[in-house]
């Protein structure tokens, strides 16, 4: 692999980055406080006024009480932020059933240190919100992640334990199906599992909302749940090396979310690590701004909005608030000992 960047144009997208809610900061307490805290921090729910009618909102509520009997911590930090804004349960709704894709990249390696992590999370920027927040609840795991404004939702993170969990897009859901939705199951993952091995079971168990990838690892093993609705499958790692893109690989699931051209692209240039010796954080770092595949992304729809990486062992993740080709990787947290 090529372990030098590409430069990138700094085009209009760049003030769009550098307008972006960038915040990291530490919440506590029980599940409605962390809520209310997290709400006075973000100052208003993203899409506000949104309210549901008819099939839409059946689905919704059927996915609130599902969440409920799975997660009733996480319907109790609804009620904190709701509480702390003055907001009617109707404008939160819908957050039980987002319905986004996304265009993520992720991958795993076995290296004699452990295992090392590298993470992209692509959208669109008019996501804006993205607050990178050290949890501490009275119950569950320490953990930090990114919450970008799904209420009590993040989407990676890595917990006390050393787990680190993060999700894919894998195709828009059905409307009509009742689940749990990703953000939540990450953050449910990251407060409940100790391992990636426990992690990868007790997602399986869960009722699933829509087709998503999880990478789930600690310093010891990695997996990859493709998991739809109706069915999940575990990869695991191929000669060191776990990818996940935006397209199912596993022959039982590839019918659900078949590949296409960008997820391929990207999916084949992380494969190409498999290529070196014994890679670092710091080669990592250079395959995450990839702008070949491109693995690091500036089309809207496709912009990467933060990237981070972790040596397990070491219980530390590092995260880079927008794109890596022009952001270092600066904020760096050991939930732990935090």
């Amino acid at each position: 692999m090529n372990n030098k960047a590409q430069p990138v144009e700094m085009s209009e997208n760049v003030e769009q980055e550098w307008n972006a809610d960038d915040r990291t900061y530490s919440v506590e307490g029980d599940h409605y406080e962390i809520g209310y805290e997290t709400a006075k921090r973000s100052g208003e729910i993203i899409e506000p006024g949104t309210s549901l009618s008819g099939d839409a909102r059946i689905t919704a509520e059927k996915s609130r009480e599902v969440t409920k009997e799975v997660f009733p911590a996480a319907v109790s930090e609804f009620d904190g932020y709701s509480d702390a804004l003055g907001i009617p349960d109707d404008e939160m709704l819908w957050h039980f059933t987002p319905g986004i894709d996304g265009s993520c990249s992720a991958m795993a390696i076995e290296t004699d240190d452990g295992i090392l992590i590298g993470r992209n999370y692509d959208f669109f920027y008019s996501e804006s919100r993205r607050h990178f927040i050290h949890t501490v609840p009275d119950q569950g795991y320490a953990h930090v992640g990114v919450h970008e404004g799904l209420v009590g939702g993040r989407f990676d993170g890595l917990n006390d334990q050393g787990l680190f969990v993060s999700f894919n897009g894998a195709g828009f859901p059905d409307h009509s199906a009742v689940g749990m939705p990703f953000h939540l199951v990450v953050r449910y993952l990251l407060a409940k599992c100790e391992s990636a091995v426990d992690a990868r079971d007790t997602l399986r168990d869960l009722p699933l909302r829509e087709p998503k990838s999880y990478l789930l690892a600690d310093s010891d093993s990695a997996f990859v749940v493709e998991a739809h609705p109706e069915q999940t499958a575990v990869r695991t790692p191929n000669a060191g090396l776990l990818v996940a893109t935006n397209h199912f690989i596993h022959s039982e699931m590839e019918a659900f979310k078949p590949p296409w051209d960008n997820s391929v692209q990207r999916r084949n240039r992380l494969l190409e690590f498999s290529n070196l010796d014994s890679p670092t954080i710091e080669d990592l770092q250079v395959g995450l701004r990839d702008h070949e595949a491109p693995v690091c992304g500036h089309e809207d729809g496709m912009a990467t909005l933060w990237s981070c990486v972790s040596e397990l062992s070491t219980g530390r993740i590092s995260y880079a608030l927008g794109a890596p080709c022009r952001n270092r990787y600066s904020w760096t947290i050991t939930p732990r000992v935090e």
